[in-house]
């Protein structure tokens, strides 16, 4: 166990491996939730329309972008 700062919020939490303090990684898991169901009901949807649809930060969709590709 050891000491981080929330990568979303700056707050210090006790982690093992997590890089979001708690409150940050429920409202991450909710901004993919978004993403994906736009992006099902929408697939052809721009980055732009995604991000001005669903609120959801460009930097949490690009990341998500990221995890999805390096996932393939």
């Amino acid at each position: 166990m050891a000491l981080a700062n929330c990568k979303r919020c700056g707050t210090l939490f006790i982690t093992q491996f997590e890089k979001h303090c708690k409150a940050c990684a429920e409202s991450v898991i909710e901004d993919s939730r978004k993403v994906k169901q736009f992006i099902s009901a929408n697939p052809w949807a721009t980055v732009m329309e995604v991000y001005h649809k669903t609120g959801v930060s460009l930097e949490t969709i690009y990341g998500l972008m990221e995890r999805k590709r390096s996932a393939l």
